[in-house]
């Protein structure tokens, strides 16, 4: 009994090992032939080195696509920033030459002055005009006012823009003109200043000889308070010659007679007045005197000059 007990349970073994097909046929184990490759690799554990193996080509054609998609990224980039710009102009120039060809092309700029201001020539009307239409428009629409009021505040000689567009096809602009105030000689070149002190680069000093002249280094921007006081002055002013710097910090008044008035360095225009009184009461600024000296408060020190042109004269009052 035993014999036929180990028997059987051999029988069973080979059965488990050599499974049988419904007919009863036993089905061979699979070949590694005939599995999937996945499985294959998971069967023996991983990649052998024969399966990594890279041939020359695909590694040429790997590196090829990593520089093309690596030049598109570029290439987008460059577009999304600095050819933005073009496209964005591209299609502004599109849109404005569609405007103007449905009736809002430009037809007129009119230029003229802010009412009560001067005058302004022929040629300064044609600057501001070649400053209106940016290159590549055509329509009214593109005139924004505020970006043509900033390129004709660009030029020099202007103070003032005002900009109206006149619908369907027209533009107004009305400017003031910086007016010229006096001359500055500075380092021996003489230019043409502003109220504000400022040049203006666009003028001639030799066409605004009547303009009072101021003399020296930082003499420009120092003056508007002083040709301001100026302007209340008619004595004085009819007497003046220039205005001349003394050390960035005062001034002298230099007169027609040849005399010098010394100013104080605080409050001048007040000593200017002063001597406008002197020259109502005393005719002070008709004698001939070499200097007058008001560098110090409630004083006047006079210097008289015998020879100056016109002979001497006495003096009013024993001044």
């Amino acid at each position: 009994m035993p014999a036929v007990r180990g028997a059987r349970r051999a029988g069973r073994n080979q059965q488990a090992e050599h499974p049988r097909s419904r007919r009863g046929k036993a089905v061979p184990p699979p070949s590694m032939n005939s599995m999937p490759r996945l499985a294959q690799i998971k069967l023996s554990g991983g990649l052998a080195s024969d399966d990594v193996k890279v041939s020359g080509k695909s590694l040429v054609l790997a590196l090829t696509g990593a520089v093309f998609f690596l030049g598109a990224g570029v290439a987008g980039a460059a577009w999304l920033g600095s050819s933005l710009f073009d496209v964005r102009e591209a299609f502004a120039r599109a849109a404005d030459g569609a405007a103007a060809n449905v009736g809002f092309a430009v037809d007129e700029i009119q230029v003229s002055t802010i009412e009560g201001a001067s005058a302004i020539s022929p040629a300064r009307a044609a600057e501001v005009r070649a400053l209106i239409v940016p290159e590549g428009r055509q329509s009214i629409l593109s005139l924004d006012p505020n970006d043509v009021k900033t390129r004709v505040e660009s030029l020099d000689w202007v103070q003032g823009v005002r900009v109206r567009r006149l619908w369907p096809n027209d533009m107004l602009i009305e400017v003031e003109r910086r007016q010229e105030y006096a001359r500055w000689q500075e380092d021996g070149e003489i230019s043409v200043i502003d109220a504000n002190g400022e040049r203006l680069l666009t003028e001639r000093a030799a066409d605004h000889a009547n303009l009072p002249l101021v003399v020296g280094q930082g003499a420009g921007p120092a003056s508007p308070p002083m040709l301001a006081a100026l302007e209340s002055l008619p004595q004085v002013r009819a007497h003046l010659r220039a205005l001349v710097r003394v050390g960035d910090r005062r001034w002298n008044v230099e007169l027609t007679s040849g005399t010098t008035v010394a100013l104080p360095e605080e409050r001048p225009e007040e000593a200017l007045a002063q001597l406008e009184e002197l020259q109502t009461e005393h005719a002070l600024l008709d004698r001939p005197l070499a200097q007058i000296d008001m560098r110090v408060p409630n004083r006047v020190a006079i210097r008289v000059h015998p020879v100056l042109a016109g002979g001497l004269r006495p003096l009013l009052g024993g001044a």
